[in-house]
């Protein structure tokens, strides 16, 4: 049970017969020295915790780019983003509260996001047209709420630069549904098998197959998918080890799942190990897509699988799709056409 004392911020516990003494004024509270035993060292940890907590005020004082960060971190939008979306968002949040914490918002300028952002980081394009990507989510919310504030992201140019989404190479591909690492080789084999995102296949367990079939809820968009178990993807869950200690689909050796951020640095290296840098695990998503689409499938039948929301982004993965075999089955289909059309009369 906790009470007051006289310090103004600090609170009290009481356990196995000790007082025990917190900086209450953070989250989670901070023990301090017993003010009794070692006064001097108890004065100079509030005295520091005073000097972080009014940092802190600072950076998220209304009206700054921090206070706006700090609002739309409470918004229902970004709360209802999945896990790993807003780890993500987090990750480039930081590296943009480095930079304009104490700002005014009123003071930022399509210079500075020009110049601090996008020049910056320029021999990471990813990185800046992500920063940028999420700059524009913070002022769409930023001018619905303050008065006066003026969208500075618009005219500024993004990179464009998506090689670390392109689709994996089909001899970087070969390589790796041959290679010895048996755990690489089936977490590659079922993300390219189900066109699924990272986080979801390793979230796969064997309680999802029913009726021949893979029953799951996609994290990011929360679709409810079903994906057949065609004989590829079958062939690849019966060589997947299972015990009773093994729930998930893709296991570690202890039987728990494999993690994605493990899978996504075992892709990168091997990826850059064979020459083709800046490739990811995100990769594999585009070549499910791609085939699907050269297997002569329409928007709406890779959606199904892919469970993609926008059929804009679905076109934009497809972009690298085999033109030649496109047409080999566009040609097929017309053949088809005619030739049934001889037959009628």
């Amino acid at each position: 049970m906790s009470r007051k004392v006289t310090w103004p911020g600090v609170r009290t516990k009481r356990a196995k017969g000790r007082t025990y003494y917190y900086w209450a004024r953070t989250e989670p509270w901070s023990r301090l020295p017993n003010p009794y035993d070692d006064p001097d060292g108890f004065m100079r940890a509030i005295a520091r915790l005073q000097r972080i907590g009014a940092l802190e005020d600072e950076r998220t004082r209304t009206g700054t780019f921090g206070g706006l960060v700090a609002a739309y971190r409470k918004d229902r939008k970004y709360l209802d983003r999945s896990a790993s979306t807003r780890a993500n968002y987090d990750h480039y949040l930081s590296r943009l509260l480095a930079a304009y914490a104490s700002a005014p918002l009123r003071e930022l300028t399509r210079e500075d996001i020009q110049t601090r952002v996008m020049d910056a980081n320029q021999d990471t394009p990813g990185a800046a047209d992500m920063m940028l990507s999420i700059l524009r989510n913070l002022y769409k919310f930023a001018v619905k709420r303050h008065r006066g504030i003026e969208d500075w992201t618009l005219g500024v140019e993004p990179y464009g630069n998506q090689s670390e989404r392109e689709p994996w190479p089909d001899d970087l591909l070969a390589l790796a549904l041959a290679s010895e690492n048996a755990s690489f080789r089936r977490a590659v084999a079922l993300t390219l098998y189900t066109g699924q995102r990272v986080g979801d296949v390793c979230s796969m367990t064997w309680g999802m197959i029913r009726a021949d079939a893979l029953h799951f809820r996609q994290q990011k968009t929360k679709a409810e998918m079903v994906i057949p178990l065609y004989p590829k993807l079958s062939a690849l869950v019966s060589d997947l080890p299972r015990s009773d200690r093994h729930l998930f689909l893709l296991s570690n050796e202890q039987g728990g799942p494999l993690i994605p951020d493990t899978f996504g640095r075992w892709c990168r290296k091997f990826c850059a190990d064979n020459g083709h840098e800046r490739r990811t695990a995100h990769g594999l998503r585009k070549n499910a897509t791609i085939e699907l689409f050269e297997a002569g499938c329409t928007t709406a039948e890779v959606a199904a699988i892919t469970g993609h929301k926008s059929l804009g982004m679905l076109d934009h993965y497809g972009k690298k799709r085999s033109q030649p075999k496109i047409a080999r089955l566009a040609t097929a289909k017309w053949q088809g056409a005619e030739t049934k059309r001889e037959r009628e009369n």
